[in-house]
Parts: C-alpha cells; structure tokens; sequence
C-alpha cells in the first residue's frame, strides 16, 4: 500500500536541504547585488565614529601581510595585532610542509566534492610556494616579507578576502556563512587602505615612516627598509601602492563581472563532464 504522505515528506526533505538564500553559491542574486550592498555599507562605517570597531582588523591585515610572505617563504612567523609580526629568516621545514599540507587538504576536498575553484586555488598556491622557497633569490624573499609585504598584504589580502567571497570551497569550510565575515573585514581593510595611499598620493598624507611600536624614527620602518634597503625612491612608492590599488580594483571587477555574467558555469560544467567520465570509467 502506497503513502500518500510520500510526496510531500520528500519535498519537505528537500526544502530542509536547501541553504538560506544568502548562503547559496550560484545565486545570480547574491552574485550580483549583495557585494556592492556590503561594500557601501562598509564604506558608511569606515566614515563614521565605528570606524574604530575595524581598526584592529586593518593592523592585523598588515601583519599578515608580512606573515603570509614569510610563510610561502618557507619561514617561521607570527602575526600579532599590535603591530608587529616577529620572523626567524631561516627555512623551517615544519613550515613549508605545513603549509603545503593546508594546500592539499583544499585540493583533496575539493576533489572529492568536484568543486574546480579550490583545486585550482591549492595547485597554484602550491606553485607559488614552491617558486618562493626555492627559486626566489634571498634579497628579493627579504623584500617580500620585510618591506613590502605588510602594506601590500593590506591591498591584496583584503581584495582576495572579498573576492573569495564568490569561490565555493569545499563544504567542511562552512564557507556560505564566513565569507560575509571575511568579506566584510576584506572591505573595511582595503577601502582604508585605498583611501590612505590615495591621500599620499595626492599629498595629502605624508608617507607612513617608521613603525607603529617604535614611532617615526624607527629606521626598521617597511617604508624605511624599501628606500634605504632596496633603493626605492618616495615617488616610486607613492606609485607603486597607488597602481597596486587600482590593479585590485581591476581584479575585484573582473571577479565580479565572471559571476554576474554566469562565466563561472564553464568551471561547474567542466567538472560536471570531469565527474561523468570518472563514473563511466568506473562503471
């Protein structure tokens, strides 16, 4: 005898299923008017007295700068929020390969549940890695992680935190609900930072000399190292961070622009067909 009831406790399951809205990956929707949402809402708070809620998360964004150089670098170092990120300059095995197991688990997660965006990220991560431990010359890793690393963490760090924001990971990340935070924190980091080298540029804003714990005079200051260590000029650096910016800005767009226009359905159907192929030859 047949269940009536059959059909509806199957849609009720199915509903159950499925993710709230926000958190949907694909949702052309989300895609397309939540980001820009976030981001003017972020703009209104780093233009109002809350300012001062993100102003740790900006200090941290730099020092990871520094710790993630450090890190594909093959060196030991810690990020701490009060302006500071200690670094051993020597290789530490425990590190390279820590950090290389953190890539393969994103691959092999990636591969089990067929989602192409985290294998791609951990391959060329991993490839990234291994260029910066063993191929980069050790004046030009001390450039990367010593001077230019910390500002320039806080432009491409806090873009790859809000572009990160359309990337499905792997379902163990719990990626549909932290992205918001991480987008969030990302947007609150880099339009303080576009706004500050914007204001340098312009000469509004002098350049930042020294270091936050030691002052203005502290000749081990990123900027300090960049002029004095590797011969940058004050007009190179206002240009360089200047057109940093704007290369972010260019990649959130076209991050944007990929997902808005649906371009990122080759990826799932290349996966898609990938999967298929496998069952067959299982089969």
């Amino acid at each position: 005898m047949n269940n009536e009831n059959t059909p509806e406790i199957a849609q009720l399951e199915k509903a159950e299923d499925k993710p709230f809205p926000l958190f949907e990956f694909g949702n052309w929707k989300v895609n397309t008017f939540v980001p820009p949402l976030l981001l003017g809402l972020v703009w209104v708070l780093n233009h109002s007295p809350l300012v001062f809620l993100m102003q740790g998360f900006h200090v941290w964004m730099h020092e990871f700068g520094h710790a993630t150089a450090a890190w594909m670098c093959g060196y030991k170092a810690t990020p701490l929020p009060i302006g500071w990120t200690p670094v051993e300059p020597d290789y530490s095995p425990f590190v390279y390969f820590g950090v290389l197991l953190l890539f393969g688990i994103l691959f092999w997660s990636g591969w089990q549940e067929r989602k192409l965006w985290p294998m791609i990220t951990a391959v060329g991560l991993a490839g990234l890695q291994y260029y910066m431990t063993w191929r980069m010359p050790e004046h030009q890793k001390e450039f990367w992680w010593s001077a230019f690393g910390g500002v320039g963490g806080e432009f491409y760090l806090s873009a790859l935190a809000m572009a990160f924001f359309y990337v499905q990971m792997p379902e163990g990340f719990r990626w549909g609900m932290c992205r918001y935070i991480f987008f969030l924190i990302g947007a609150s980091a880099f339009l303080h930072i576009v706004a500050y080298w914007n204001d340098v540029y312009r000469g509004a804003e002098d350049i930042p000399m020294g270091s936050m714990i030691n002052g203005e005079d502290d000749s081990n200051g990123d900027m300090n190292k960049l002029m004095d260590d590797f011969g940058w000029t004050a007009a190179q650096i206002k240009h360089n961070y200047q057109y940093l910016g704007y290369g972010c800005w260019v990649g959130l767009g076209v991050v944007y622009a990929v997902f808005v226009l649906r371009l990122n359905l080759i990826a799932d159907w290349v996966s898609a067909k990938f999967a298929s192929s496998e069952e067959v030859d299982a089969g």
